[in-house]
């Protein structure tokens, strides 16, 4: 059943000094089921995150990330420019119907490009 919410949706990359933040509040859905699916849009960005027992989605317009609860996982990431290989490290996951707390490590070819916190506060929309 899909529920209505309020989204405020904070990202932070860290990548070697540097720390970047972006931050979207926006009217969302929210369904749980066997996976539970949140959906909204900010910026023009459709923002799509799934998850269940089988991992976590997590797509902005075409681009799609896939994490592995257990091991790290390569990605075909669409950037604007083309598609880059990129490997996912989940480094922890808490979520429920208000909280979603996430942290990850992206990787190309080369090493670490950025550590990153995703934090997503899912609030009853009236």
């Amino acid at each position: 059943m899909y529920k209505t919410k309020h989204v405020h949706y904070k990202a932070i990359f860290k990548q070697d000094e540097q720390t970047e933040t972006i931050e979207y509040k926006a009217k969302g859905l929210l369904n749980e089921n066997k996976e539970t699916q949140l959906l909204f849009e900010a910026n023009g960005m459709n923002i799509h995150m799934t998850y269940g027992e089988n991992g976590i989605f997590l797509k902005q317009n075409q681009s799609v990330l896939f994490f592995d609860y257990q091991k790290e996982q390569w990605n075909r990431y669409q950037l604007p420019y083309g598609e880059v290989l990129l490997k996912t490290k989940l480094l922890s996951f808490q979520a429920n119907e208000e909280r979603i707390k996430m942290k990850y490590e992206l990787y190309d070819h080369s090493g670490i490009l950025s550590t990153v916190y995703i934090f997503i506060t899912m609030l009853p929309y009236e």
